[in-house]
């Protein structure tokens, strides 16, 4: 019987010269094989039956990535949950090697009792949504997620987005902030699943480990078959409640922060923030100040909120936010090498920008008063005419900084 089990399986490996493999299933292979449990390889010197068997395995699992390969219908039964980051990471937009500092959520420590903490899968109205790993650079937490849609339509996308609606906020914190562009950004698994990563973006540097307290209120989805094209909104929307309190941990060696301080006609570069993901420049903008008195803001806020004299904001705490008409302010950033990074946001002097990548030994920082002068330098570089016009210029040098 053994004999037999071990022909079988010596055909099997044979057949691996007859399928021709992509090359992200060599490198699995590869990975697989330097990842071999080290003790044992060292202990096998005179086993050759391990040898055989440690060869054989690795050589199996080869088989089983090139059959998943040609065979999606059994790659898509793959769980992917744990290991989602490895997945998606080289393609979101903050690319980078989450999968070797990220924490699993896992079931085990989670209420599912209905108080407290819910567990770490939430279904309704047909769709099951399961958080799957966090990871927190201290700048932004980044998430994945498992999403299953009973109704299908996933292979129809025409990206690899899902949107979400919602809001969340730090666990202990009284603002809630709403899901404005934190979609998951990921691939279709098959036509009911999709996996992917969201950012969500803490509003300062130095906050403690903690937790995300996350309210999806809707999923939503394109469909390439949509020919509805005045419509902006997503071609699927499904409306329901899906609930997490998810907690995370700051890797607090991730981001360094550099104080600049230089200033030009009113605008300061004050601070920049790097990680390994993204990096964040601190910019104050000249403003002046809106004429709103606070009987004309009461005014406003009766209309909007019928009458009710519940605002939920004072008239300091609007003027703070909208009393001010800032100056124009775009910022670019480039690398030692000339490559830009991805400049992704900017409101009001804070702009985020995506390092995809790239290696960074120096920084090389233009703030412009002009979106056409900003468009210049993105599609000419750091080399054009338009870095003159710059209204201030920094360069740093990352080796050099503590």
């Amino acid at each position: 019987m053994k004999s037999n089990s071990r022909n079988e399986f010596d055909v099997l490996i044979r057949k691996i010269s007859d399928i021709e493999v992509p090359e992200h299933v060599w490198e699995r292979y590869r990975d697989t094989l330097s990842n071999l449990p080290e003790q044992q390889i060292r202990q096998i010197t005179s086993n050759r039956r391990f040898v055989t068997y440690a060869a054989s395995a690795a050589a199996f699992l080869l088989v089983f990535f090139a059959v998943c390969f040609s065979n999606p219908a059994l790659a898509a039964k793959i769980p992917f949950i744990g290991r989602i980051f490895t997945e998606v990471q080289e393609s979101f937009t903050f690319s980078g090697e989450y999968d070797k500092k990220a924490e699993v959520l896992s079931t085990e420590n989670t209420d599912n009792s209905g108080e407290g903490c819910p567990a770490y899968t939430a279904k309704d109205a047909g769709v099951t949504v399961t958080a799957s790993e966090i990871y927190c650079d201290g700048l932004s937490v980044f998430l994945t997620a498992e999403i299953n849609v009973e109704q299908g339509g996933l292979e129809n996308l025409p990206s690899g987005l899902v949107y979400l609606d919602g809001k969340w906020k730090i666990a202990g914190e009284t603002e809630e902030k709403m899901l404005m562009n934190n979609n998951l950004e990921g691939k279709v698994i098959d036509d009911n699943t999709f996996i992917g990563m969201v950012k969500f973006d803490l509003d300062g540097i130095g906050i403690q480990d903690g937790t995300i307290d996350l309210e999806i209120s809707g999923v939503g989805y394109d469909d390439r078959n949509d020919t509805f094209e005045d419509d902006i909104s997503a071609s699927h929307k499904i409306n329901g409640n899906w609930d997490f309190c998810l907690p995370f941990t700051v890797d607090t060696q991730a981001v360094k922060k550099i104080r600049v301080d230089q200033e030009n006609r009113g605008y300061r570069l004050k601070e920049v923030f790097v990680s390994p993901y993204q990096v964040i420049t601190e910019t104050d903008v000249p403003y002046t100040e809106k004429k709103f008195s606070r009987a004309d803001f009461e005014k406003m806020m009766l209309e909007k909120t019928g009458g009710s004299h519940d605002f939920g904001i004072t008239y300091e705490e609007y003027m703070e936010q909208s009393g001010k008409k800032y100056a124009e302010c775009n910022t670019i950033l480039f690398n030692q090498d000339g490559e830009k990074l991805i400049s992704m946001e900017e409101v009001n002097g804070r702009s985020i920008s995506a390092v995809h990548g790239k290696k960074i030994s120096k920084l090389y920082i233009y703030i412009v008063d002009s979106f056409d002068v900003w468009i210049e330098l993105y599609e000419k570089g750091m080399n054009s005419e338009a870095a003159d016009q710059a209204v201030l210029y920094a360069e740093i040098d990352l080796e050099n900084e503590s």
